[in-house]
C-alpha cells in the first residue's frame, strides 16, 4: 500500500513539475508580447536574485523548525534560548 501510494505521490509531483515548466514558457512569451523584453528582462532580475537568496539559505529554516519542535513541545526554554542564537549566528554568516 505505502508503495502504491509513493508512486501515486510520484506521479502527482512530476505531473506539476512540468505544468510549472511549461507555465513558465508560457507566461514569458505573454510577458514579452505584452511588457516587452527590456521590462521583462528586469523582472526576471530580480526574479533570479530571490530564488539565489532562497538558494543561499540552504533550508535552514526547515532545518529550523524541526530541531526547534521538541523543546518547544517540553517548554524547554533554555534548550529554545540557544538554538535561536545559534541559527541567528548561521543566518548572519550567510
Amino acid at each position: 500500500m505505502r508503495t502504491i501510494k509513493a508512486i501515486n505521490n510520484f506521479k502527482v509531483d512530476l505531473f506539476i513539475t512540468f505544468f510549472l515548466i511549461a507555465l513558465g514558457f508560457y507566461l514569458r512569451t505573454i510577458f514579452v508580447s505584452k511588457m516587452g523584453a527590456d521590462l521583462t528582462g528586469v523582472m526576471l532580475l530580480f526574479t533570479q536574485l530571490t530564488a539565489y537568496l532562497n538558494l543561499a539559505e540552504l533550508g535552514i529554516g526547515v532545518a529550523a523548525a524541526s530541531l526547534l519542535y521538541k523543546p518547544l513541545s517540553e517548554g524547554d526554554y533554555a534548550k529554545i534560548k540557544y538554538l535561536t542564537l545559534l541559527l541567528t549566528a548561521i543566518y548572519r554568516y550567510i
